[in-house]
C-alpha cells in the first residue's frame, strides 16, 4: 500500500520568533527536512517536499543589525543544500505618523515582510492542482492562512491541509475551525533536527554555523 504524500510548507518568519521567544539561539540552527521527517507518521506517510518562505533584509545593511542578513544566507545555503526549497519575498517600507495634541508630530519608516501569505497561499493550491502530495502542513500561526484552509476544504476535499503551530504558541481557534487537523513542534523535535557545524553538499561546505548559533 503506497505512503500518504506530506508536502510542508514554513513560513518563516514565523517560525522564526517562535524560536527566539524559546531562548537558546542554537535552536535557530534548524533543518527542516529533518524536521518534517520527525512531523510526519514514517509508517504511513512520506515526506516529499519542503518549502521554505522567507525574505532578507537588506534594509539591515549598513546598520549594527547587518549580520542578520549573512547568517539568513548562511541558514538558506544549508536549506537548499539538504533539498529545501527556499520561496523569497521582500520587506516593504512604510511611511508612519503620529499626530498628538496640537504640537507633537512623529514620522518614522518600517519595513515589513509582504507576500509569505500570499506565496504559501498560491503554492500550496498550486502544488494541490498539480496533485504534489496528499496532505499539506503549513507551519504558520497566522490567521491569514484562513482563506486557504478553506479553499482547500471546497476545491480539494480528498486532500488534507494541517495547520501546524510552531514551538510554544497556542493556535488560534480559527485556524483550528478550518484546518483538516491540527498539530504543534514540540522543542524535543526541535533538538533533534538541528544542523551540524557545517553543511557539505557536493564535497565541498557550502554553509558554516553562524558563531551565534552554536550551542551553549
Amino acid at each position: 500500500m503506497p505512503r500518504e504524500r506530506v508536502a510542508l510548507y514554513v513560513d518563516g518568519f514565523n517560525l522564526y520568533h517562535a524560536l527566539d521567544a524559546l531562548g537558546p539561539n542554537h535552536l535557530k540552527w534548524l533543518n527542516l527536512r529533518k524536521l518534517g521527517r520527525l512531523l510526519i507518521k514514517s509508517r504511513s506517510q512520506v515526506l516529499v517536499s519542503v518549502c521554505y518562505f522567507s525574505a532578507y533584509a537588506e534594509h539591515l545593511k549598513g546598520t549594527e543589525k547587518e549580520g542578520s542578513i549573512h547568517r539568513h544566507r548562511a541558514y538558506v545555503a544549508a536549506l537548499e543544500a539538504k533539498g529545501v526549497e527556499f520561496v523569497k519575498g521582500n520587506f516593504a517600507r512604510r511611511e508612519l505618523s503620529y499626530r498628538g495634541g496640537r504640537r507633537y508630530r512623529a514620522k518614522w519608516q518600517k519595513h515589513e515582510e509582504k507576500q509569505t501569505d500570499v506565496a504559501i497561499g498560491v503554492r500550496v493550491m498550486a502544488d494541490a492542482i498539480r496533485d504534489k502530495f496528499d496532505t499539506a502542513m503549513i507551519v504558520s500561526n497566522d490567521t491569514d492562512m484562513i482563506p486557504l484552509f478553506q479553499a482547500m476544504a471546497q476545491i480539494f476535499p480528498h486532500k488534507k491541509a494541517l495547520t501546524i503551530s510552531a514551538p510554544e504558541r497556542p493556535h488560534h481557534q480559527t485556524l483550528i475551525d478550518v484546518a483538516a487537523e491540527h498539530g504543534r513542534i514540540r522543542r524535543s523535535q526541535v533538538e533533534k533536527a538541528l544542523f551540524g557545524p557545517r553543511i557539505v553538499q557536493g564535497g565541498r561546505i557550502v554553509a558554516r554555523r553562524p558563531a551565534e548559533y552554536a550551542p551553549p
